[in-house]
């Protein structure tokens, strides 16, 4: 597992290609770490070899999401849950995605005679919002493609404020226990009878830091409701901008379209995937993109890992900056 301090978020692109895999570029897949928890975007092809090179654990898989079913972002599900078996993993496998989903999984275990002896759940869904665990919750949204495909956010918990002992000695309350349980957020009863909040020791709680994933999409409303101030917006980068045509017919978007949405909603960085072989340069990619000081705009690469400390200023493991810049392979 990568060697994160347990408050930063990872995000790991492990496929950041489309269509076809290259040699530089896997089918589309992101992996967020947190906590020790993973949750993962897409499976395409391979993927269970990209999942290895992190050294990230399968254990550790608690959801897959799933944006919708053309072949580049499906066709490593199935490999992925073969490699969880071989591992022999006893965990329950959250799976969430579009309808026809389940059949998909299903048609091909059957079509391999193959079993799963862990748990896995199924949610197809047309969009909603629902809690994961008891940090993290999703929303996920139709987006605009040729097919249905669906877009997320994920919300990280609200976070305790700062806690104040100063407060809490001159309330008399007793170091240990009762300090511990206003830091979570509960309610206390001293021995005199006097209850006391959180609220009176600790700062105003923190908003939970979010990550938004929309691929495969025209820019649209859905998209913008997903990213309304996230921290990171995974965006596709199918095509250049000046292809705004070409992108329209096909039911994607271009780095300058992706660009121009993550300033409307006012996304810290925009975070550029699902990149096209066609280009023989990715600096090509974004020759035509008016940058400014924000949001900050990258184009990914396989296997790069992003960092979302508490601040939430993103930046690229190893390659930390906080200027604006294209970033190229």
């Amino acid at each position: 597992m990568l060697n994160l301090n347990e408050k930063d978020i990872a995000v790991v692109m492990l496929g950041t290609g489309c269509a076809a895999p290259t040699l530089k570029r896997r089918l589309p897949s992101t992996a967020i770490v947190h906590q020790g928890s993973i949750f993962m975007f897409d499976a395409g092809e391979g993927t269970q070899i990209q999942f290895r090179k992190p050294r990230l654990r399968f254990s550790r898989l608690e959801t897959l999401f799933i944006s919708h079913l053309h072949g580049d972002h499906v066709t490593g599900i199935i490999g992925m849950l073969m490699s969880m078996e071989l591992q022999s993993r006893v965990e329950p496998l959250l799976i969430i995605g579009p309808p026809g989903l389940g059949e998909f999984i299903e048609s091909n275990r059957k079509m391999l005679n193959t079993f799963f002896s862990f748990p896995i759940t199924i949610h197809e869904t047309t969009g909603e919002k629902m809690k994961i665990n008891n940090e993290h919750s999703v929303e996920c949204l139709p987006l605009d493609h040729r097919i249905f495909c669906l877009g997320y956010r994920l919300i990280e918990q609200d976070r305790p404020g700062t806690f104040y002992p100063e407060r809490a000695r001159a309330l008399e309350i007793p170091e240990g226990q009762f300090w511990g349980r206003l830091q979570s957020g509960h309610e206390i009863e001293l021995a005199d009878g006097r209850k006391i909040i959180p609220d009176q020791v600790m700062a105003p709680s923190l908003p939970g830091r979010t990550i938004t994933y929309c691929t495969d999409t025209r820019p649209c409303e859905n998209a913008l409701i997903l990213a309304q101030n996230t921290d990171l917006l995974i965006y596709e980068g199918t095509f250049a901008a000046g292809e705004e045509e070409k992108a329209r017919l096909r039911g994607h978007s271009t780095a300058g379209e992706a660009y121009r949405l993550g300033q409307q909603i006012g996304a810290r960085h925009v975070l550029l995937t699902h990149v096209s072989a066609r280009y023989n340069s990715i600096a090509d990619i974004l020759e035509q993109v008016e940058v400014s000081a924000t949001p900050q705009i990258a184009i990914a690469r396989d296997l790069d890992t992003w960092i979302i400390p508490w601040s939430g200023q993103a930046y690229r493991l190893n390659e930390r900056t906080t200027s604006p810049a294209h970033q190229a392979e």
